[in-house]
C-alpha cells in the first residue's frame, strides 16, 4: 500500500498574508509563525493536505508580491531598522555575527561566501515576477478542467479521431493492430503544479527551466492488467494526445510539442512554450533567461491502482507474442526492471513532492542547497546523464533523516540547522565515498528494505547499477543512472571534495562556474563512433523488452564492456551521445526513432591512469588447474578473441595476455588504451574500424623532424637522430663529472647546473649530437644543438669587483678550462667565445664531448648579481634614461642567466617526474606558439610555467591533470583564450603549498594597482617570482597576447569541430598561421635556413638533391658555406638587424623552428600617416606631395603656427613603406627570396 493516497477534498488550508514592511508588534509575528507551523503540522499529519495545497496553488497564485506568503525563516530574518545616524555605529546583530563567523570558519574567505550568495541570486528566479507564467498555468488548468469525456475507441478509431485534429499519438512502440483493448478518455481527476516550481527550488541554466503540471488520469480508463505489454503506456500516450489536441485548439497555447521525459521512450510528455518572449505581450520566456521557460504536462496515475509487487525489479511485465503457456513465459523471460520503474514513477510524484515540501519547511537552507547542487550537477553534465536535481534533492532528504545511520562506508549526516554550504559539501562528500555497489540507499524510516521478498536489497542490486529507493521501499529513483554515470558522479564528487578542502586556492569558479560538459579537454582520449550498428549480439530480443531504444542500450552496454577490458588503465569511462538531450517533435509528426539520429555520433571518453595506460602488455588471469582459473581464462579469451595468448613472464608465471604494438615513445604508448577500446567495440558491437576515429595522437608528427611522415622517419634514421631526452641527460651527467674531475683548475667546482630546455625535457625537439649529418647525402645545413649549462665555482673573496675585470678573469678561466678539456678528455673539442667586457651574460665555453653532444658553459662566481645591481645604481644616479634602462635590462638578464634559469630547471624537472605527460604537452604548446610565429614573444620558461598550471592542483577545475598531450594542449588553448591576463595573475605552485593565501592576495592586489605591471601584460607568479614578471618582462606585448588569444580560440573551435564531425583531415590547420594581417611578408631561401628540417611545412622537394659517387666522401663534399651554417644561424642575425634598425616601429614575427617566412607589423601608433619633418625620425620617410600648395589653412593646422601664412611652409613627410621594404631586402641579401607588402 503506497504511503500516500490523494484525497478528494478541494479545500485549501488558509495561508498567512504577507506582512507589510513597517514595524509590527511581536505578538503578530509570533501568531503568524504559530499559524504556519500549525499548517505544516496538518500536512505532516495528513499527507493528503499536500495535494490540497497543490490544488489550491492554482486559485491563489498571483503576480503581486503581496499575495506571496512569507516563510518562517524570512519572517524571523526581518530586523528593526536603526534610526538616523545611529545605524552606522550600532553593534552587529546576532545574525550578522553568525554570518561573519560562517565566512571565516566555513568558507575560509568572505569572497567565497559573497560569490555563493551572488550565484544563488542569479540561479534562482524571482517568484514575485511570474505573473504571466501564473496566468498561463491558470489557462492550462481551465482548459484541462473543461475537457469532456470521450467514448471508448479501438486503436484505429483513436488514431483516426486525433488525426483529424492533426495530432499523432506518441505510442512508445509500434502497436499491434490486433490488440483487443480500447482507449478511453475521461476528465482528469486532478490538475496540480508539481516539481521545483512549487517547492521553490527552480534553477536557471543554459536551457532555462521547466515548470511541471501534473494531470492525474482517472482509474476508470485502465484495467488491473494494463501494466503488462505496454498497455498502460499506450493508453497514457492516447490520453496525452487528447490533452494536446484540447490545448492546441486554444490560441494562447499554439506552441506545443511532444518530448520524452528524461529520455524515457515510454513516457512522452507535452511541452508548452510561450508564443512570445515579450513580457508586455503576456509572454513568460524572459523569466528563464536565454534558455526560456517550458511548461511540461506530466500524466500521472493513482498510486493505489496497480499492485506494486507485480512491478518489482525482478518481475517481467513486457512479454513478446508467443503461443507458450503463461507459466512457461514467466519462467523464461528476463526481468524488466526499467519498464516496471517507468510505470511506478507515474505513481510517486505526489508523495515525493510532499516529502520535499515538508523538508523545505523544516530546513531553512534546504532550498539553497538544492539550487547549488543543481548548478554543480549541470556544470558537469550529470543531470543530462540521469543523476537529476530531483535525485540530488532526495539524497539531501535522506541525509537529513535517519537513513544514513545504518551505512558502513560513510558516516555523513546532516542537520536542519546546517547552512547551504555545509549541506552541499557534505552531500558531495557522501556521494564521493559511499559504496553504492554494496550498500544501496533506502529512504525508508529505518533505512532498510521493506519486509517483502520482491523488494529486498538483492532484488534491486541485481537489476540496477545504482540504487536509491524512495520512502515507499519500492521505487528505485536512480533506475536510469547507469554504471558509467555513477562512476562519473563519484569521480567528480571526489575532485570537488578536494577543492572544498583546499584552503590555499580560490575554488568557487572551479566548483560552480566552470563548464565541464565539453568532452574535448575533459577526456584524455576520445573515441568517436559514427553510429550504432544495425544489430549486434548483445542486443537480443529479450534485452529489447527492457531497452526499446537500441541507442540507449548501446550507451548502457559499451561502458560496461570497456570496464571489463581497460578498467585498470582508466579513472573514468564515459559515453556521451551527441544527439539532442531533449528532442521535441511536433504534434502532427511520429515520434523520432533511433534511425532519425544516424547522422549524430557517440563519443567514448577515457580519462587515463598515467602509469597504467602506457603498459604495452595487458595481463589477464593466470593459467591454473582450478576450475575458477579455467573459467577466468575462458572469459578473458572470449573478451579478447585471437589477440589473447598464453605468455610466460620473468617470475615463471603463465598468464593470458594481450600485447599491443607501439614505437616505444611515451606519446605513442598512451594511445594503446584507446586502441584497446576500439578493438573491443569492433569485436563485440560490430562497429567497423572505419566507423571509429580515435582523437589523441593526431599531433605526434609535429614533434618530429623532417616533416614527421614515413619519409621523414627514414631520413631521421639516416641522419642518426636520437629519439629520447635521456641520451642528452646522460651526456650532461658525463660532462658534469668530467669537468669536476679536471686537474689544474685554481678553484674547485661546486656544481654544473643544467639551464637548457633540452635538459629538462621541454625542448620541442630532442637535442641531437653534433655528428648528425656527417656521412650523409644531405647538402642542406643542420644547425648543431648546444645546451646551456652553468659552472659554479666555490666562493672566493678574490674575484674582481668591477664588471670589466671580472669578464677578463672569466676569459682566462675559459681558456684554461678549454686547454684542460682538450688534454684530459680525448675526443672532445673546446673553444671560447670572447665576452663583451660590459655585459656579464656574454662570453662562454663551447664544448663538444666525445658523445657528440655540445654544451655552452658559463661560469658563475657568485658576484655577478652584486656587480650588476651596483652598475644599475650607478646608471640611475646619472639621471640619463637610456643608461638606466640599459643597466636595468642587463641586471635582469644577469639574474636570469646566473640564478633564475637554474632554479626554474630544477623545479620543472621535479614536476616533470610527477606528471609524465607534462613534457610532451609543453613541447606541443611550444610547437603551436612557434608555428604561429610567436616564439620571439614568449620565453621557453614562460610557456613551461603556463603549461604546468594545467597539471598542478589536480588539474584545477578538471577532476584530474592531463594524461595525454592532446588533452593538455586543449586545456592550454582554453587557458590562453579565457584567462583575463590584464586583470589577473596566473599563480602556479610547482609544489603544493608553495604560495600562501596571504601571498596570493598580495599578488592579485599588485596586478590591480595602476601602473604596477612592468614590461609585459602577462604575470606568471611562482614561489620564486611572486611578482610574476621574471619571464614576461620582455613579452609578450599586448599585441602578441591579443593575437595568441584570438588564435587559441580559433584553434580550440577547429579541434572541437573535428571531434564532433570525426574528420581529422583538417586538424593540422591549428598549426598553420594566417598571414593576412601582416604589413610585410619576407620569404627566405630554405637552403640557407639551418633549422628548416624542423619546419612545420618541411618539404624535401624544396631542397637540392645530390648523391655522392662514394658514400664515405659525402661529408667531405660539403661547401665551406654549408659547414659554416651548421654552427651559425643567419636568420637570427637578420631578425636582430631588423629590430636594431627599426626599433619599436616594427614588430617581428617568426617561427624559430625552421620557418621559411618572417612577418613584420608596423606600429601604427609610432608610424603616423603624416607629420612635419624633423631630425631622427625612427623610420624612412618621404615628402608629402599630395597636399595642394595653396591650401594654407591645412598647412597652418598641421604646422600649428598662427603666422604660418607669412612664413615659408614647413615640409610634411609620410612613411616610405617601399624604402623600408627595400632596406630589409638589402639587409638579407642572399637569404631573402622576396618581400611582399600590404602597402603596395
Amino acid at each position: 500500500m503506497p504511503p500516500f493516497a490523494p484525497k478528494t477534498t478541494k479545500t485549501a488550508p488558509k495561508r498567512a498574508a504577507i506582512v507589510p514592511k513597517q514595524k509590527r508588534p511581536r505578538e503578530e509575528e509570533e501568531n503568524e509563525d504559530e499559524e504556519e507551523e500549525k499548517d505544516m503540522d496538518e500536512i505532516e499529519a495528513d499527507p493528503g493536505n499536500a495535494d490540497d495545497i497543490m490544488d489550491g496553488e492554482f486559485s491563489e497564485m498571483e503576480s503581486d508580491a503581496a499575495d506571496e506568503p512569507e516563510s518562517k525563516s524570512e519572517s524571523k530574518a526581518k530586523k528593526r531598522k536603526p534610526n538616523g545616524s545611529d545605524a552606522k555605529y550600532r553593534a552587529p546583530s546576532n545574525e550578522e555575527m553568525i554570518q561573519l563567523k560562517e565566512a571565516t570558519d566555513l568558507f575560509q574567505s568572505n569572497l567565497f561566501k559573497l560569490s555563493i550568495d551572488e550565484l544563488l541570486k542569479e540561479a534562482s528566479i524571482d517568484y514575485t515576477k511570474t505573473g504571466n507564467l501564473d496566468k498561463a498555468l491558470h489557462g492550462i488548468k481551465a482548459v484541462l478542467d473543461g475537457c469532456s469525456d470521450l467514448k471508448d475507441m479501438t486503436l484505429d478509431q483513436a488514431v483516426a479521431s486525433l488525426a483529424k485534429k492533426d495530432v499523432v499519438i506518441p505510442f512508445p512502440e509500434q502497436v499491434d493492430p490486433s490488440i483487443q483493448y480500447k482507449f478511453s478518455f475521461k476528465k482528469p481527476e486532478k490538475v496540480f503544479i508539481a516539481g521545483s516550481y512549487l517547492v521553490k527550488t527552480i534553477t536557471k541554466g543554459k536551457n532555462g527551466f521547466n515548470v511541471d503540471v501534473a494531470v492525474q488520469m482517472p482509474d476508470s480508463i485502465f484495467t488491473e492488467k494494463d501494466h503488462i505489454n505496454n498497455r498502460y503506456f499506450n493508453k497514457r500516450a492516447y490520453y496525452l494526445a487528447v490533452i494536446a489536441a484540447a490545448l492546441k485548439s486554444k490560441p494562447n497555447f499554439a506552441n506545443i510539442s511532444f518530448q520524452h521525459l528524461n529520455k524515457d521512450p515510454r513516457r512522452p510528455i507535452l511541452i508548452i512554450e510561450s508564443h512570445t518572449s515579450e513580457k508586455s505581450e503576456g509572454g513568460f520566456n524572459h523569466i528563464g533567461g536565454p534558455g526560456g521557460v517550458r511548461i511540461r504536462i506530466l500524466p500521472v496515475i493513482n498510486p493505489e491502482f496497480f499492485a506494486t509487487h507485480k512491478l518489482a525489479p525482478g518481475r517481467n511485465s513486457n512479454r513478446p507474442q508467443t503461443t507458450d503457456s503463461a507459466s512457461t513465459i514467466a519462467a523464461a523471460l528476463p526481468a524488466t526492471p526499467r519498464y516496471n520503474t517507468s510505470l511506478l514513477m507515474d505513481t510517486t510524484l505526489v508523495s515525493h513532492l510532499n516529502l520535499l515540501h515538508k523538508q523545505a519547511a523544516a530546513c531553512p537552507a534546504f532550498r539553497d542547497a538544492v539550487i547549488l547542487g543543481k548548478v554543480w550537477l549541470n556544470q558537469r553534465g550529470l543531470s543530462e546523464s540521469g543523476f537529476s536535481g530531483f535525485i540530488w534533492s532526495l539524497v539531501i532528504v535522506y541525509l537529513l533523516g535517519q537513513g544514513n545511520r545504518v551505512n558502513q562506508s560513510t558516516s555523513v549526516s546532516l542537520k536542519d540547522s546546517f547552512s547551504s554550504y555545509q549541506i552541499v559539501k557534505l552531500t558531495i562528500d557522501f556521494l564521493a565515498n559511499h559504496n553504492f555497489a554494496d550498500e544501496p540507499l533506502f529512504m525508508t524510516p529505518d533505512g532498510k528494505p521493506i519486509d517483502h521478498p520482491d523488494f529486498s536489497a538483492k532484488s534491486f542490486t541485481q537489476q540496477f547499477d545504482c540504487v536509491i529507493v524512495d520512502p515507499s521501499g519500492k521505487v528505485n529513483l536512480a533506475a536510469f543512472v547507469n554504471a558509467s554515470t555513477l562512476s562519473h558522479l563519484q569521480f567528480e564528487a571526489k575532485a570537488s571534495l578536494r577543492l572544498f578542502n583546499d584552503l590555499g586556492s580560490e575554488k568557487f569558479d572551479s566548483l560552480f562556474l566552470k563548464n565541464l560538459t565539453e568532452p574535448m579537454g575533459y577526456f584524455d582520449l576520445i573515441l568517436r563512433v559514427n553510429d550504432v550498428p544495425e544489430s549486434f549480439a548483445a542486443y537480443k530480443p529479450s534485452v529489447q523488452l527492457d531497452f526499446p531504444s537500441k541507442r540507449q542500450f548501446f550507451a548502457h552496454f559499451v561502458p560496461r564492456l570497456l570496464r571489463l577490458g581497460i578498467k585498470t588503465r582508466t579513472h573514468l569511462i564515459k559515453l556521451t551521445d551527441s544527439a539532442p538531450l531533449h528532442t521535441n517533435w511536433s504534434l502532427n509528426e511520429a515520434k523520432p526513432s533511433d534511425d532519425d539520429f544516424e547522422t549524430t555520433s557517440l563519443h567514448v571518453g577515457l580519462i587515463l591512469d598515467p602509469e597504467a595506460a602506457i603498459q604495452v602488455v595487458e595481463q589477464g588471469p593466470t593459467s591454473g588447474d582450478k576450475e575458477e582459473d579455467a573459467k577466468a581464462v575462458e572469459n578473458f579469451r572470449r573478451l579478447w578473441g585471437t589477440r589473447s595468448s598464453l605468455r610466460r613472464f620473468n617470475d615463471g608465471s603463465l598468464v593470458e595476455s594481450v600485447v599491443w604494438e607501439s614505437d616505444g615513445t611515451l606519446e605513442d604508448r598512451v594511445l594503446i588504451t584507446g586502441r584497446m577500446a576500439a578493438y573491443l567495440i569492433g569485436r563485440h558491437v560490430n562497429v567497423e574500424e572505419e566507423d571509429m576515429k580515435l582523437f589523441g595522437g593526431q599531433f605526434l608528427n609535429v614533434l618530429r623532424e623532417f616533416g614527421g611522415g614515413e619519409e621523414g622517419k627514414e631520413q631521421a634514421i639516416a641522419e642518426r637522430r636520437v629519439g629520447t631526452f635521456q641520451d642528452a641527460i646522460d651526456a650532461f651527467n658525463a660532462f658534469s663529472k668530467a669537468v669536476k674531475a679536471l686537474d689544474g683548475i685554481p678553484l674547485d667546482i661546486n656544481a654544473v647546473i643544467a639551464a637548457d630546455p633540452g635538459l629538462r625535457h621541454s625542448s620541442i625537439f630532442v637535442p641531437q649530437p653534433s655528428y648528425a649529418g656527417e656521412g650523409t647525402n644531405r647538402l642542406t645545413p643542420i644547425l648543431r644543438d648546444q645546451m646551456d649549462v652553468v659552472i659554479e665555482f666555490e666562493s672566493s673573496g678574490k674575484w674582481p669587483d668591477s664588471v670589466p675585470a671580472l669578464q677578463h678573469m672569466k676569459l682566462a678561466f675559459y681558456c684554461k678550462i678549454a686547454d684542460l678539456i682538450a688534454s684530459q678528455i680525448p675526443g672532445s673539442l673546446a673553444t671560447v667565445s670572447k665576452p663583451d667586457i660590459s655585459d656579464l651574460t656574454t662570453g662562454w665555453l663551447n664544448v663538444r664531448m666525445p658523445s657528440g653532444y655540445s654544451f655552452r658553459a658559463r661560469i658563475r662566481t657568485g658576484v655577478e648579481l652584486a656587480l650588476a645591481n651596483a652598475a644599475l645604481i650607478s646608471a640611475t644616479s646619472t639621471g640619463v634614461p637610456h643608461l638606466k634602462s640599459s643597466a636595468l635590462a642587463r641586471a635582469s638578464q644577469t639574474e636570469k642567466v646566473f640564478k633564475t634559469i637554474g632554479t626554474h630547471t630544477h623545479r620543472f624537472q621535479n614536476v616533470h617526474f610527477r606528471y609524465p605527460h607534462l613534457s610532451s604537452t609543453v613541447r606541443l604548446v611550444k610547437r603551436w606558439i612557434s608555428a604561429h610565429w610567436l616564439s620571439l614573444h614568449f620565453s621557453d620558461e614562460a610557456i613551461e610555467i603556463l603549461v604546468t598550471s594545467v597539471f598542478v592542483n589536480g588539474g584545477g577545475a578538471y577532476a584530474s591533470p592531463p594524461a595525454c598531450a592532446f588533452s593538455g594542449l586543449v586545456r592550454v588553448l582554453e587557458l590562453f583564450w579565457k584567462w583575463d591576463w590584464e586583470r589577473e595573475a596566473l599563480i602556479v605552485e610547482f609544489e603544493k603549498g608553495d604560495i600562501s593565501v596571504e601571498q596570493r592576495t598580495v599578488i592579485q592586489a599588485k596586478v590591480g594597482e595602476s601602473g604596477s605591471k612592468k614590461g609585459g601584460v602577462m604575470r606568471l607568479a611562482t614561489a620564486d617570482d611572486l611578482e610574476g614578471v621574471a619571464w614576461t618582462l620582455d613579452g609578450p606585448s599586448a599585441l602578441a597576447l591579443k593575437r595568441v588569444k584570438v588564435l587559441a580560440k580559433a584553434s580550440y573551435k577547429l579541434l572541437k569541430d573535428a571531434v564532433i564531425s570525426g574528420d581529422d583531415s583538417e586538424i593540422a590547420k591549428i598549426f598553420v598561421t594566417p598571414t593576412d594581417g601582416y604589413d610585410y611578408i619576407v620569404e627566405l631561401d630554405v637552403t640557407k635556413v639551418p633549422r628548416y628540417h624542423q619546419s612545420i611545412t618541411y618539404d624535401p622537394e624544396m631542397l637540392p638533391r645530390h648523391k655522392s659517387k662514394f658514400k664515405n666522401l659525402a661529408a667531405l663534399e660539403k661547401s665551406p658555406l654549408q659547414r659554416f651554417l651548421e654552427s651559425f644561424n643567419p636568420v637570427d642575425n637578420l631578425i636582430h638587424d631588423i629590430e636594431h634598425a627599426f626599433g619599436d616601429t616594427m614588430t617581428v614575427f617568426y617561427d624559430v623552428n625552421g620557418g621559411d617566412k618572417i612577418g613584420l607589423l608596423v606600429n601604427k601608433k609610432l608610424v603616423v600617416p603624416q607629420q612635419l619633418w624633423k631630425v631622427n625620425i625612427p623610420y624612412t620617410v618621404k615628402p608629402q606631395d599630395d597636399l595642394e600648395s595653396d591650401d594654407t589653412a591645412s598647412k597652418a593646422a598641421l604646422v600649428g603656427d598662427k603666422k604660418s601664412k607669412a612664413k615659408k611652409a614647413k615640409v610634411l613627410v609620410v612613411p616610405d613603406y617601399a624604402s623600408m621594404g627595400a632596406e630589409i631586402e638589402r639587409m638579407g641579401m642572399g637569404l631573402i627570396v622576396s618581400i611582399s607588402s600590404a602597402f603596395e
